[in-house]
Order: C-alpha cells, then structure tokens, then sequence
C-alpha cells in the first residue's frame, strides 16, 4: 500500500471567544506544508489563541484540525510528535542548567539526548558552549536560542513561534532569523506571528486576522499598505 502523500493540515470550526471578545470566529482553512507562514493583525486579534490552539496548548471546543485521517485535536500523541510551538515568553527554569531544561522537553530516553543535538536544526544554534550554564546567566538572545532547542530537539516537522524576535537587539534578531530560514528551507513547516516586518523576509506565505477572520493575502504587502490593511483602513489585496 502507497503511504499516502499530505499535502496540508485542514482546520474548521475555530471559534474562540474570552468573555465577550469573540477574536476568532468559526475559522476553517488549510495550511499548506512546506511552506514558511507569517500570520499579523492588530493587537488583541487572536493571533497568539490562534497559534495556541493549534499546537495544543488551549482547547477550542468544536475545533478539527486534520493532517490526512488524523483529527490532531484528538491525537495528542501525533500532534505533540509533529508540531513544536515556542510561545513569546521563554518556558524554561531559570535555575537549572540548559541541558536540564533541553531534558525536561526531550521526549526521548536522556542517553539519547546527545545524539539528538547533533540534528542540524539544533546544532545550527551553537548552544553546546553554555549548555552546562544555568539560564539564569544567559543573554536574551541566548534564551531565545535555548527556547526553539526545546522544539527542535524533537525533530518536529511543522514550528510554530509566536513573535520569535521579542525584546531582541538587531543582531540577535537577525540569528533567529537565520535560524527559522534554515528549518524552513530544510523542507518543514513554519508558523509565526510577528509585529517585525523584517521577519516577513523569510516568508512564502502572508495572513492576516481581521474582524475574527483569517485572511490570505499578498505575500509582498509592506510598509504604509501593510498597516492600512491590519487597521482596517482597506481591503486585504
């Protein structure tokens, strides 16, 4: 029997409100594979729920979200083995070594940890320097680093990142930059929500979520047009 080829991850029935916000309202789209996907809006727009509830971390009740036969809202199992997700702020423990905190996430046996830094997506992000340092004396951009460790050290095929360059200097950045260019250019999947239009450098694909909607949009939109559009002010081209 041919293993069947999957081409895009179909989500329906997102719907999420707090309160009497409703910022996402009953989303069905697909999400291409392979490709690198920026999603911007205004602040408050759902973004980061949106991201959240795709790799699992909040539950949306009515939500599908299918990569082939697979409903990965149902087959935790599946999802945690293909999506990685490094939210905004740092999950790790300041008190503990990187190595530990790489440990706390490896999904694997901790003799095996070794072997998995030496995957390229990990070992492009020099950490075996100040792998034995507590987080607690790292740099931010040092922090960043460790923070998508955590993700690639389970060898996912689809990242997901909410605003991946936050409160980084230029030169930092620019490695994260790199770096997500890198995992995207190896032929995986990456998701990203950002307020740096630099980011949208490494991108193939632009959404936006205006009114609770996603939109797909031109990937090209920039500067004075781009904020237009994400205020509101016009149509999304």
């Amino acid at each position: 029997m041919e293993q069947q080829i999957i081409n895009s991850i179909e989500v329906t029935g997102v719907d999420y409100s707090y309160r009497r916000n409703h910022v996402l309202k009953d989303l069905n789209f697909s999400l291409p594979l392979g490709e690198s996907i920026a999603i911007l809006g205004a602040n408050g727009c759902g973004k980061s729920t949106l991201l959240s509830i795709l790799s699992g971390v909040r539950y949306c009740k009515g939500a599908s979200i299918m990569y082939g036969s697979h409903d990965l809202t149902k087959d935790k199992k599946l999802r945690s083995k293909l999506i990685a997700f490094v939210p905004q702020t740092d999950p790790l423990l300041p008190e503990l070594s990187v190595r530990d905190n790489l440990l706390l996430w490896f999904k694997g046996p901790a003799k095996d940890l070794d072997a998995s830094l030496e995957l390229p997506s990990v070992k492009m992000l020099n950490i075996s320097d100040f792998i034995k340092k507590p987080v607690k004396a790292l740099s931010g951009g040092m922090r960043k680093r460790v923070s998508l460790a955590t993700a690639l050290i389970n060898d996912p095929q689809i990242l997901i990142m909410d605003e991946p360059a936050a409160a980084l200097d230029l030169c930092y950045k620019a490695e994260i930059r790199e770096y997500l260019a890198a995992f995207h250019e190896s032929g995986r999947t990456l998701l990203l929500t950002t307020h740096d239009e630099e980011d949208l450098s490494i991108i193939t694909l632009l959404c936006l979520i205006r009114d609770g909607k996603l939109h797909k949009s031109s990937r090209v939109l920039r500067g004075d047009e781009l904020i237009s559009v994400i205020k509101g002010e016009s149509d999304v081209p």
